[in-house]
């Protein structure tokens, strides 16, 4: 199934103390982009929240945010070093004694004091953290999967009208061509009566007429572009296909030099104005397939 590299998941989960909220943007990419932005305390599990992503997707780039209780990290607890203290403290009152100094010593003083409180993290095990961020995860990435796929279905809708519009014009091309022929015959006949003032060798004629012929025919262009439709179309209608994307803009090359050379093989007005319309298609095509996986 086609699905799109743009895409939006959200989830909330939460478990007795631990609750994350995990967003996910997708946008797309040439590859697989993964950029994370989580709490200090999930470090040890970007790996496997990268490599999450890696099992489902293979394109796009990937902003990935996670927060812990809100935006909240897990508290840690604040120890004081009573010893270390009462030394200051202690220290303080002897030299207010010795010097006879005014005052008394203050907490927010030995507050100052470097050491005297510390912030001790609380360790917490890796494995409960991801027993509830792997389900949150798994359920955001669901969400996103589920828009890049809705998205996908829109893009294909798009890109067969769009097909089902280049054949129609490809069609009329191919009406077309064989007359461009005779008008080329009856151009350079007249061309060279007029040069001559008579009428001009028939045998002659005849061999310009198939050099010429041969020169504007458009009979393999047109069979390679019907061709490569048909690929494309068959990769449309894949339901497991994989980097179809990057094959998809492979094919929208080749028709894009197969229309080229028609235009620039063609002697015919109206077929010069198709080939206009069919570049214009194709572009449209190519922009919607930049954003297929």
């Amino acid at each position: 199934m086609i699905r799109s590299m743009t895409g939006y998941g959200r989830k909330e989960l939460g478990d007795g103390a631990i609750h994350f909220t995990i967003e996910i943007r997708s946008l797309n990419n040439r590859y697989l982009d993964i950029q994370l932005k989580s709490p200090r305390a999930l470090a040890s599990l970007e790996t496997r929240v990268k490599k999450a992503v890696q099992d489902r997707f293979s394109r796009g780039r990937f902003d990935i945010f996670i927060s812990r209780n809100g935006d909240q990290e897990q508290a840690g607890m604040l120890t004081v070093n009573e010893a270390l203290a009462g030394q200051y403290i202690r220290t303080l009152r002897d030299l207010k004694t010795r010097y006879d100094l005014a005052g008394d010593v203050e907490l927010s003083t030995v507050a100052g004091f470097p050491d005297i409180i510390s912030l001790k993290e609380t360790k917490e095990d890796p494995e409960s953290l991801w027993e509830v961020l792997s389900q949150c995860l798994a359920q955001a990435l669901e969400d996103l999967g589920r828009m890049r796929t809705e998205e996908g279905a829109a893009l294909v809708k798009d890109i067969r009208v769009r097909l089902g519009s280049i054949e129609r014009t490809i069609a009329g091309i191919r009406l077309k061509a064989p007359a461009t022929v005779e008008q080329a015959r009856k151009r350079m006949t007249d061309a060279l009566a007029r040069l001559m003032n008579e009428q001009p060798d028939p045998v002659r004629v005849a061999q310009e007429i198939a050099m010429l012929a041969e020169r504007t025919d458009v009979t393999e262009e047109l069979t390679r572009l019907g061709s490569h439709i048909s690929q494309f179309r068959a990769m449309l209608d894949d339901s497991s296909p994989e980097g179809v994307g990057r094959k998809l803009d492979f094919l929208i090359q080749e028709m894009g030099r197969e229309i080229n050379t028609i235009a620039s093989k063609a002697m015919d007005a109206e077929i010069s104005l198709d080939v206009v319309g069919v570049k214009a298609e194709l572009e449209k095509i190519r922009e919607q397939v930049q954003n297929i996986e």
